[in-house]
């Protein structure tokens, strides 16, 4: 997904041209049409989401951005509330390759917590991320059961990766600790860390790769220093 933070809003992945939803699929042939319009709404939905906020976005406006009508909407999500909780699978599903591709190839613990790391941060700090997470906050506190299930979703869904990553490497004798549920939290909160809090009140774009690296490495041998086998 490309991102960036213009102050005009977020970019559509397949921008409409103001053309219905049978012309998107005319221009991407090799795609299924109900899969093109699918994915315009997300689009479409994410940008406004981000722009106006869930409230500040009717459906109408997710149709028009996306050039389906609102039947086609309604007839792929049925409510906001299903389109925003598409929003956090579709970003949970891209999260968790990306983790998967980066640590399948490390051969020692600290370069599988190093890589899950970086790409954990990189996608959290994007600006469309950012920007999803601003309105999941605010949905959250509108209606905390929901919230729920997007944390389940979302970061409890990549909490639970790096906790079963951290259960396999202390069975295999590579580190020690005995609740790698708590130890997962505990070294996601090394990896954002202040940082987090910074670019909540400063904004600012995503670290240079060199600075984010040596943070995630420098976190991460605090984390296996603490719980290095006996």
């Amino acid at each position: 997904m490309t991102c960036f933070d213009d102050g005009r809003g977020l970019p559509l992945r397949n921008p409409p041209s103001g053309g219905s939803g049978e012309d998107m699929a005319q221009r991407a042939p090799g795609r299924p049409k109900d899969l093109e319009k699918r994915e315009a709404i997300l689009d479409a939905a994410q940008n406004l989401f981000a722009q106006r906020g869930v409230d500040g976005a009717p459906i109408e406006a997710i149709a028009a951005q996306s050039g389906v009508s609102k039947v086609t909407v309604y007839a792929h999500f049925g409510d906001k509330g299903k389109i925003f909780e598409a929003l956090v699978q579709r970003e949970t599903e891209r999260l968790t390759r990306e983790l998967a591709r980066t640590t399948s190839d490390a051969t020692t613990l600290e370069e599988r917590l190093v890589n899950f790391g970086i790409a954990l941060v990189q996608v959290m700090t994007e600006p469309c991320h950012l920007a999803l997470d601003k309105a999941l906050s605010l949905e959250a506190q509108r209606n905390p059961a929901l919230g729920r299930r997007f944390y389940e979703a979302g970061p409890g869904h990549v909490c639970a990766m790096l906790s079963d990553l951290i259960a396999r490497a202390t069975a295999a004798g590579e580190c020690s600790t005995g609740d790698p549920d708590r130890a997962a939290r505990d070294l996601m909160a090394l990896w954002l860390g202040f940082t987090a809090i910074e670019r909540r009140f400063c904004g600012g774009c995503l670290p240079d790769v060199d600075v984010l690296t040596a943070h995630i490495r420098r976190t991460t041998q605090l984390y296996l220093r603490s719980c290095a086998t006996p």
